[in-house]
């Protein structure tokens, strides 16, 4: 209560509480907060090596990998055993992301050197060992001839001219192959190939020149590249969620379809000039679906720059489709050559590259 100063004035005596700052209680929270974190990330990383260590010894590990040009490639030194496709078979990569054995920059002189640049059907997916391509019988099949794969499943034409200019000719071959399949138009029109879920690129045109726009990825998805744990989850990401599979199974189709068509035919002429550039012979051969009798869209296109360009063509249509009505040269509900039709392949490149007096 007030009290009563020595000058007669009233006093208030008022008790200061001190502020009380609750840190050993946020300490302790943080801490918490600290040791929970870290718990995940040892579990996540324990997980991590165990996925890694399994995936080394089980011949699991991951055989493709973003790329800020390519859009995807070949994971270099991986190993992979394929079980659930039609026939499993063994994949290994070379040093510089190759499906082959390991082959030099530079060339021998006494050496025919082809290089061939395509998808699965030149990667040899569907079941078929690396020593029963088409590349490997048709290397095979006469002295001193040199051809070298460079299948990278799912890649488009766009994809195919991208890896010719940036490695292909560090070869310095004699013969690029080009192989083209049905559905390589459309996806070099597309800046997600929905068959694996993978960004791309693609090109346009400007003043008849080609303008390359580079793929964009997300942050997640640049960090699931590196990490078995993540890759896990964004697998499951699209099996649970419908945006998400919508976003990475899609079609995401750029340009209009005459500014495509233009763009299609200056990828084979812009190869044409990259060869010639090099002293590299340049042909492009088609692959054809099971069953198919009539011309696409590619085949149209390569039979113009022949007759426009001089860039030499094989159509092999006929061919396989005589092929499989003798026996099947496809896997069984499956759009993959089997060891067959790498035959009846290799035979037919042979016999273009003997006659047009490519091989002596």
């Amino acid at each position: 209560m007030p009290s009563q100063g020595e000058n007669g004035s009233l006093s208030t005596n008022v008790s200061v509480w001190p502020t009380i700052t609750p840190l050993p209680l946020a300490k302790n929270l943080l801490g918490k907060v600290a040791l929970i974190l870290c718990g995940l990330l040892l579990s996540l990383s324990v997980l991590e090596l165990g996925l890694r260590t399994y995936a080394s010894l089980a011949s699991q590990e991951r055989l493709l990998i973003a790329d800020s040009i390519l859009g995807w490639k070949l994971v270099p030194n991986a190993k992979r055993l394929y079980r659930r496709e039609v026939k499993p078979y063994f994949v290994a990569i070379n040093s510089k992301g190759l499906r082959d054995r390991e082959h030099s920059y530079d060339k021998r002189a006494d050496v025919y050197r082809i290089v061939v640049i395509g998808d699965s059907m030149v990667f040899g997916a569907g079941g078929v060992e690396a020593s029963e391509r088409f590349t490997d019988i048709l290397e095979r099949s006469t002295k001193n001839l040199e051809v070298i794969n460079m299948g990278i499943p799912a890649f488009g034409t766009d994809q195919e001219y991208l890896y010719l200019q940036n490695e292909g000719l560090k070869y310095h071959p004699d013969l690029v192959i080009i192989c083209a399949f049905s559905n390589d138009y459309g996806e070099s029109f597309s800046i997600i190939n929905p068959g694996i879920g993978r960004p791309k690129g693609y090109f346009s045109l400007s003043a008849g020149q080609l303008v390359f726009h580079p793929p964009t990825f997300s942050g997640f998805y640049q960090l699931a590249q590196y990490s078995y744990v993540l890759g896990l989850a964004d697998f499951a990401l699209t099996k649970i969620s419908g945006v998400y599979r919508k976003a990475r199974r899609q079609w995401h189709a750029v340009l209009d379809p005459p500014t495509r068509l233009q763009v299609f035919k200056q990828l084979y002429a812009s190869s044409g000039d990259l060869c010639r550039q090099q002293g590299s012979e340049l042909l492009l051969v088609y692959f054809p679906l099971p069953g198919q009798n009539t011309k696409w869209i590619i085949q149209q296109v390569m039979d113009e720059l022949a007759a426009t360009e001089g860039i030499k063509t094989l159509d092999l249509m006929d061919t396989m489709r005589r092929a499989n009505a003798a026996r099947p040269a496809y896997f069984e509900h499956d759009i993959h050559f089997n060891e067959y039709g790498h035959q009846v392949v290799a035979e037919a490149l042979l016999e273009y590259l003997v006659n047009s007096k490519l091989l002596k």
